[in-house]
């Protein structure tokens, strides 16, 4: 079925000014194009919406039904642009999104600030969680887009890489170790590590395997800030991302030492096929690119 805004407007504003020629002087048609618009709208329906003489523009039966509908189709219509307007512009709208807990401790909640005294009107409601965890609500459509580490799984996702982050070493004591002495004095120490299903695991064994450090950790815990208690502690040592550094050592307790050799954790924007972000997330994202540049990312 072929029906037009314009059609709906023209029968709507005939019916309320019972003329055609009042009609077609707000709609800005001539009365032959008018009449013409209308026909085909009567052709669509399969019903004559006007009984018509020389005096008057009445409705039939028919018309009187569909006028509430087409009204309300014309007020939908109108809301529907004028979201999309406001949403172009970043006026209103929402965004869900999914980040790894390291995005949500930097360079997020710089984002977030910047992104809320610009855009007031977007509403954002955000989910933290594992890498395996995230997938699965980008996957359900449970999140607009996520932001989290690069995935090689095939299929309906997609990936695109923001900025890097690399792996650190937090240690209490032995700030003032280097190479060959750090690696000895490690060996007697205990591993800390993140469970297998985060984003930071393989990695962090990675590189322990490169240094010729790599044992079965003596504790596995669900969250970095969980590692880094145990590392401030004395426990042993932990690989994690270089963004969070500064905020689990804010008490300068542990060493952190750089690792040349570890691989490159790659973040970025992981959403659905096909792909699109809405204006509010694409000025979410540029944002994003820029705080990450801003801190060294």
């Amino acid at each position: 079925m072929d029906i037009s805004f314009r059609q709906l407007q023209a029968f709507v504003l005939i019916a309320e000014q019972r003329s055609f020629s009042r009609a077609a002087e707000q709609i800005h048609l001539s009365q032959p194009a008018l009449s013409y618009s209308l026909r085909k709208l009567e052709e669509a329906l399969g019903l004559s919406l006007f009984a018509r003489n020389t005096r008057s523009v009445e409705l039939t039966e028919a018309g009187v039904r569909f006028l509430e509908q087409a009204r309300r189709l014309l007020r939908d219509m109108h809301h529907a642009v004028h979201d999309a307007h406001e949403q172009l512009h970043l006026q209103s709208g929402s965004l869900r999104i999914g980040v790894l807990p390291s995005v949500a401790i930097e360079p997020l909640p710089r984002v977030l600030v910047d992104y809320r005294q610009r855009y007031p009107g977007i509403e954002i409601s955000l989910r933290d969680g594992r890498a395996g965890e995230i997938r699965q609500w980008v996957s359900n459509a449970e999140v607009d887009f996520a932001i989290t580490s690069v995935t090689d799984e095939p299929g309906v996702l997609d990936f695109q890489p923001l900025y890097d982050d690399s792996l650190v070493l937090l240690v209490r004591g032995l700030s003032r170790l280097r190479g060959k002495k750090l690696l000895a004095a490690l060996q007697d120490l205990d591993y800390v590590a993140t469970t297998r299903d985060t984003s930071l695991r393989t990695m962090a064994d990675e590189t322990l395997a490169r240094m010729g450090l790599l044992r079965e950790p003596a504790y596995e815990v669900a969250y970095m800030s969980s590692a880094a208690a145990l590392a401030r502690a004395g426990l042993g040592y932990a690989l994690l991302p270089a963004s969070v550094a500064d905020t689990f050592n804010a008490d300068g307790s542990l060493a952190v030492h750089p690792l040349p050799m570890a691989p490159a954790r790659g973040i970025g924007v992981l959403q659905r096929k096909p792909c699109y972000l809405s204006p509010p997330a694409q000025a979410f994202v540029s944002l994003l690119k820029q705080q990450a540049e801003a801190i060294g990312l």
